[in-house]
């Protein structure tokens, strides 16, 4: 399937920050729920994980900074979006981001400014890519 209308640098970086400010609100409500710093990390890290996983399974590749900006994440080849995508886009491509150093982090900014298909690193894991298409 050919990529249709990919999202740019931009809009996804929007998208990220809006996602991030919605972490951080639920990381301020969850955090003083647990006497141990050590367990309010994991249980904030846990809700990160599952808002980057769930939220774009089942509300069509929308996160809320990905619906306010008007991108969505859509696999390549035309199919509905699956766990695995969501899987494979963020935890597994979180952990080659803190081994690499962040290195690929920065790979991953080029590519979407550079390349005519605006997949980053995680996209090509995942089989996925960004677009401005609505469903």
């Amino acid at each position: 399937m050919e990529i249709q209308h990919p999202a740019g640098f931009w809009r996804r970086l929007v998208a990220v920050i809006i996602d991030a400010g919605v972490g951080a609100i639920i990381g301020l409500i969850i955090g003083p729920i647990f006497d141990d710093d050590n367990l309010s990390r994991i249980a904030i890290w846990l809700y990160v994980m599952a808002y980057y996983i769930l939220v774009p399974y089942y509300w069509n590749g929308y996160t809320v900074g990905k619906r306010v900006t008007g991108v969505r994440i859509v696999r390549v080849d035309g199919e509905k979006l699956g766990f695995k995508n969501t899987i494979l886009r963020m935890p597994v491509t979180q952990i080659m981001y803190t081994i690499s150093f962040l290195t690929l982090y920065i790979v991953t900014i080029f590519m979407i400014i550079v390349r005519k298909d605006k997949r980053a690193i995680h996209d090509f894991v995942a089989g996925t890519y960004v677009t401005t298409e609505k469903p």
